[in-house]
């Protein structure tokens, strides 16, 4: 049995939060050219931010609406295929539980490992590639948990060594022709994970080269990604 993902509109406190949170790291560089009037923030911060993000939802609440529903539909054209194939290659069985899909103005996607829920751009061009991604993480990081459980709970988030192995895993899955060939588009590296290099090497390419000698040769996701934290940890 495969889950079914749940589209909801989120919850306005969570979007407050995430607001706060996202303008005060790199992130800001994708909201503020969507929303430029966040550059400048008055106290008390919480309830500024609460109150834009309030009017932002009432002038294009008919626009996020159509838009939300086109997400859906989408998804579901392909979700059944999505969530066997990443289960195929991750070589892990879904549990019995439900995923949601939380609807945002939020430019920035994150994910919530503990409750498998997610945030997804109303108008993004992308979404499909979007969900993938983020329920991806759910199934990568049961695996990881399962078979690495000496790993700490802290360290499947940022800035951790095994967040950034995540992440480039996350995206090497999205480009594999059977995950990619149902989405249709290519997936790109955060730049500051592209940068990072370990002895010459490009960090991005070291774990690709695992992936197809381990995964795609071997079909062997627990041993690659024993060799990805080993690589990992040579990060200076």
């Amino acid at each position: 049995m495969i889950p079914k993902i749940v589209f909801k509109e989120i919850p306005l406190k969570l979007e407050v939060e995430m607001f706060s949170a996202f303008l005060d790291r790199e992130h800001s560089s994708r909201i503020l050219p969507k929303y430029p009037q966040f550059s400048t923030i008055a106290e008390p911060r919480l309830q500024t931010i609460e109150t834009e993000l309030i009017r932002i939802r009432k002038d294009r609440a008919e626009e996020i609406k159509t838009k939300s529903l086109e997400i859906e539909k989408n998804w579901r054209m392909i979700e059944q295929n999505i969530f066997e194939t990443l289960s195929e290659i991750i070589q892990e069985e879904w549990p019995e539980r439900e995923v949601t899909a939380y609807v945002s103005v939020n430019p920035v996607c994150p994910r919530f490992l503990d409750s498998w829920s997610f945030s997804v751009t109303f108008d993004s061009k992308c979404s499909n590639m979007i969900i993938t991604h983020e329920i991806s993480h759910f199934l990568y990081f049961k695996k990881l948990k399962k078979e690495f459980p000496e790993i700490t709970r802290r360290n499947y988030e940022s800035p951790h060594k095994e967040w950034i192995l995540s992440e480039i895993i996350a995206t090497i899955i999205l480009n594999d022709p059977r995950i990619k060939n149902i989405i249709g588009q290519n997936a790109g590296y955060y730049e500051k994970h592209k940068a990072i290099m370990i002895d010459g090497k490009p960090l991005t390419g070291l774990i690709e080269n695992l992936y197809q000698e381990l995964v795609v040769g071997k079909h062997d996701f627990t041993g690659f990604i024993k060799e990805g934290l080993r690589v990992i940890n040579l990060i200076k």
